[in-house]
């Protein structure tokens, strides 16, 4: 039988360094990934003919005659769904500042965990949601048996629906240890 461990021991301060070194990690690569999203979506207005082009090449469709607006439309839908992002990002920000705080399980992290996974869940599903509203707005300009409705779903939207919905599961079950906790504190 092993030997109790008290809180201050060498093994509970490598699992606290362990912890903040992941949690700060996570936290980084979350701003890292943000960012790099908003960078993704502005990208058309930065360099629009040469993006048409390209697009229009993938398409096998004429985007030289796009309107500016037409573009603007698709950014600004994708930016109102980037919104979420940040938002997603900050909660799960907050739910790891709790957790570092006293390194405990609480409802505290678990509820900011929860709002994120839901946020995450919710951007997610919009974006795949909205694409086919997407390549219709690139193609508005062209004939109507020449506009595309296009609906695809990327293996990193999957991605993202397994990683929100682990992290929800995650965020109920800190819910439930906590309460069991608390009720085993009461017996103690």
């Amino acid at each position: 039988m092993n030997p109790p461990t008290s809180l201050t021991s060498t093994h509970h301060a490598d699992l606290r360094r362990k912890v903040v070194t992941v949690i700060w990690s996570l936290r980084i690569v979350a701003c890292v990934y943000t960012a790099w999203v908003f960078w993704l979506i502005v990208r058309p207005l930065r360099r629009t003919p040469d993006f048409l082009e390209r697009l229009g090449n993938y398409w096998q469709r004429d985007m030289s005659a796009a309107q500016d607006w037409q573009i603007w439309s698709v950014v600004a839908l994708d930016l109102a769904l980037w919104s979420l992002l940040p938002v997603a990002i900050a909660c799960w920000w907050l739910a790891s500042q709790h957790l570092l705080r006293d390194m405990s399980l609480n409802t505290t992290s678990s509820t900011w965990l929860r709002r994120g996974a839901w946020l995450g869940l919710t951007c997610t599903v919009l974006s795949i949601l909205t694409r086919p509203f997407i390549s219709y707005l690139y193609t508005l300009h062209l004939s109507a048996n020449a506009q595309l409705w296009l609906w695809n779903i990327n293996p990193n939207d999957l991605l993202g629906l397994l990683i929100c919905g682990v992290l929800l599961m995650l965020s109920y079950l800190m819910a439930w240890m906590a309460e069991i906790a608390e009720e085993n504190k009461a017996f103690v």
